[in-house]
Formats: structure tokens, sequence, C-alpha cells
């Protein structure tokens, strides 16, 4: 494509997580002496970055099994609306941000209509329903993975991968000045702080909320010298989890409520008590000794019992390969569990070290400059890869 200075880059984002990669991609994207034009969905991150956005991402982040079967309709509308869009108006590159069980069947139409796809985050094939390797090479030309581990399994299966690293490690302060943020959020700084972490999606928090908050009030009885914070990511989910608060009758915790801000609370917080997901990997990369839970529909738990294929859940011990903080799924989520895993962190200071120390090498495996890694693979898809450096874009 030698020669040519404007490049059409169709783009879809999920949810949150894949919002910021998104963004951080095209930021990137933006130091190079060529004019990108992004459409598809964004998130408020990527829209900040000037990409137009089809329809407001919100209308995909209840995706994951349940949400994909309550409003199936409504989302196959949008991904047939997405193929005829690109195919009326092929882009240069497609590039599909996490998001699978959308974003790949988006991704094989267009390849077969002749559009190079890439896929950024990979699905966790390596894991459970690992028959979806077969759509994929069918779906994506290449694919950026986050993990070491990840890079491995799909030479293995002979699928086109490159390892970027995760950006998380940049965006996350290795050193924060825990005094200042404790001050900010109105937190003591003589008390140890556990954040209860439920989970981003109404719910996640519907289903985990309450335990949570059990586990604190038995925590609270047996260690007065506590005090709990909760980050919603917005006032709506804040909404949701008062309603739980409601429903458990509990008003005498010390607890903190704080809309947004979830990795500085994690920061400045002692001991974290969250949802599996990506929460987990910001625990290991802040560097906070995490107690990891996780509960699902019905729907969901019959599934992944029949298709999974992976010994651990949190991302932080498929890492290690081994047990390193404590995961309580489906029926050991419990209040009695949760208040087990707090306190025994409370009391065995040995413990704490050893999970913050695998904590850093955990994050110094990941830091390898994700966003530049991205960039170099979309401008090699495009063509681009040996005619410029970054630095004088727009």
């Amino acid at each position: 494509m030698q020669g040519r200075q404007t490049f059409k880059i169709g783009i879809v984002a999920g949810e949150v997580s894949g919002d910021l990669l998104a963004a951080g991609l095209i930021r990137e994207l933006r130091q190079y002496p060529y004019t990108f034009e992004f459409t598809g969905i964004a998130g408020p991150k990527m829209l900040e970055q000037a990409c137009e956005s089809l329809y407001p991402m919100k209308k995909l982040t209840l995706m994951g099994l349940d949400g994909l079967f309550g409003r199936l309709s409504e989302i196959l509308q949008i991904r047939r609306s997405l193929v005829h869009y690109f195919e009326a108006k092929p882009p240069d590159l497609f590039i599909g941000i996490d998001a699978p069980d959308f974003n790949l069947g988006l991704e094989k139409k267009l390849r077969k209509a002749g559009i190079p796809v890439l896929h950024y985050v990979s699905p966790t094939v390596w894991a459970w329903r690992k028959y979806r390797l077969r759509s994929m090479r069918h779906s994506i030309d290449r694919i950026l993975v986050l993990f070491p581990f990840e890079l491995d399994f799909y030479r293995q299966h002979k699928l086109n991968a490159k390892l970027v690293g995760h950006p998380m490690v940049r965006d996350i302060n290795s050193d924060p000045d825990i005094e200042s943020l404790r001050k900010s959020f109105g937190l003591s700084l003589q008390k140890k702080v556990i954040a209860l972490l439920p989970g981003s999606r109404r719910g996640e928090i519907q289903r985990m909320a309450g335990d949570f908050l059990q586990a604190a009030a038995e925590l609270s009885g047996k260690h007065p010298n506590l005090q709990f914070v909760t980050a919603m990511p917005d006032s709506a989910l804040m909404d949701v989890f008062e309603a739980e608060v409601q429903k458990t009758g509990l008003k005498n915790i010390d607890l903190v409520r704080v809309v947004g801000h979830s990795r500085d609370i994690m920061a400045c917080a002692d001991i974290l008590m969250l949802a599996s997901g990506t929460a987990a990997l910001e625990a290991a990369i802040v560097g906070r000794p995490v107690v990891v839970a996780y509960k699902v529909s019905w729907f969901t738990k019959t599934l992944v019992q029949l298709l999974a294929r992976v010994k651990y859940f949190s991302m932080p011990n498929n890492l290690v390969g081994y047990r390193l903080v404590p995961e309580l799924m489906q029926d050991d989520c419990t209040p009695e569990n949760l208040e087990h895993e707090v306190s025994r962190y409370l009391s065995d200071e040995a413990e704490v070290k050893k999970v913050t120390k695998v904590f850093r090498q955990i994050r110094e495996s990941l830091d390898i400059d994700s966003d530049r890694l991205a960039a170099e693979t979309v401008l090699e898809m495009l063509g681009l890869c040996n005619e410029t450096e970054p630095g004088l874009g727009q």
C-alpha cells in the first residue's frame, strides 16, 4: 500500500477492558505519519480518540453466555448490520477487540468478504470451548495475545499469533502514594482496608455483593481494626450495590463507597475481595493480595462443567500454574469461606509477602510495550511495516 496516506480501520470493542486496549492502540497509531479513520463500536476512551461508533458499546457489555442468550435477537441484528456496513464500505483492516462471542462471528463473515482481520485478546480457548479453534482459523488472519502461555498454545495449534503483553501494566502505577490516595477517598490511615469489588456488571453484583457484605460483617466481628471500601464503575451500578446492602440489612459496617477509581481503590487497600475476571489480573499488577470469587447462572455453570479444560479460573493462578491465590467458585463462594481466606491474609504476613513477590514477577513478565507492538502488527498487515517510524503522525 505504498504511497497511500489514509487508511480505514473497522474496529469493535465490547466492554470496558476492550475499550482501554483499543484506545491505546489508536493513540499509538496516531503517532505515525498517516491518517487512520476508525469506525465500528466504541467505548468512551475510543471516542476520545476520534473513533466513530455505529452503536453504543453498552449494547454489547451484557455479553457472555447469560447476556448473549438473554438478548440474542438484538445482538444478532447489530452484527448483521455491521456486516452489511463493512461489506458496503470495506475497511483496509478489521480489528476485533476481545468480545469473542460477538466478534468471531462478525470476523468470519468479513474475512470471507476479503477484509483482513486482526483479533486482539485471545478467547479463553485454552481453558474451555476449545472447539472454537476451528472457527478461529476461518475467522482471523492474526491474533494478538496478552500472555506468554497463550503464544505457546497458538503455536501448537498453527495459528498466527503475536505476544504483545498487557498494556494495563503501564497504566498502573507501580509505586502509588497510598497515604494520599487514602486521604482523597476518606479512608483511614490507621486501619487495615479491605476492598469489596463484586463485579462491574449488574448480574455479577446481584449474585455476589450479598456474600461479600456478609463476609465483611463477619470480619468486622473478628477484627475490629478494619475498614471496607467498594468501587463501582458508575452511579447506576452503585445503586445496584446499595440495593444489595439493603437486602442484607447490614448497616454497621465501616464501608466507604466510591464511584469509579477502582484501580486506585485496589492500590490503597491492604487486601482485595473481588469477582474473577480482568480485576484479578489488575490485582496482580497492582500487587495486592486477593481472594477471587465468582458465581454464574445455572446455565453457564452447566456449560462450564461440560466444556472447561482448565484447573484454575483466575488469571494469576493460570499465569503461575499453581494455586497462588484463593479461588472460591459457585458453592464455595460463601461468606464463611470469604471471611476465612481474608482472615488468613490478615494473620499470615509471610503469605502476603509470598503473594506480592510473585505478583511483582507477573508484572515484569507482561511489561513489553503492548501498544507499540500492537500498532506494529497493524502496520504490517497494512503493508507499512518498513516504511516509517512513529513520531511524525497526527
